[in-house]
């Protein structure tokens, strides 16, 4: 009897660890997707995005098609005023440790359509799915703009 219950702590703690090691793994790749997105380099932005991904900026038109997404995000590279200071809050993993749900906050600047360089906060949800090489890609973004944290 004590074999067993030692063997079912191991097995739900190896279980723990490696949702943490997911949600960890998650978080350094939204990081890494950031750091990306300050670059303004398109070609590794783009690296982080599932096939057929949605993206539903604000006021926009729902994005989805990677060449719908890459303008949209193009046109905001060219901005020099152009930045993120993002981090994720939370992420929960699905048990079938295929797909997760991520949210957080951002402190964004852009130019606005008047030339006047504004800053603010949004709030974003993130739906991310598990790659067949065990990496995660981003399937669904959304946010607002005025959240907080």
């Amino acid at each position: 009897m004590k074999l067993k219950l030692i063997a079912v702590f191991v097995l739900i703690l190896s279980c723990t660890v490696a949702r943490a090691n997911e949600e960890q793994l998650i978080k350094d790749t939204y990081d890494a997707w950031v750091q990306v997105t300050n670059a303004r380099d398109i070609e590794q932005w783009m690296t982080y995005l599932s096939s057929d991904a949605v993206f539903t900026p604000p006021g926009s038109p729902v994005l989805i098609t990677d060449a719908a997404i890459r303008e949209y995000y193009e046109e905001s590279f060219a901005d020099p005023a152009f930045s993120l200071d993002c981090e994720q809050l939370s992420v929960d993993i699905a048990d079938s440790g295929d797909m997760a749900w991520a949210r957080g906050y951002c402190h964004f600047t852009f130019t606005d359509p008047n030339t006047k360089v504004v800053s603010g906060k949004s709030r974003w949800f993130k739906v991310w799915l598990k790659q067949t090489d065990g990496t995660w890609k981003c399937k669904v973004n959304t946010w607002n703009i005025g959240g907080t944290k």
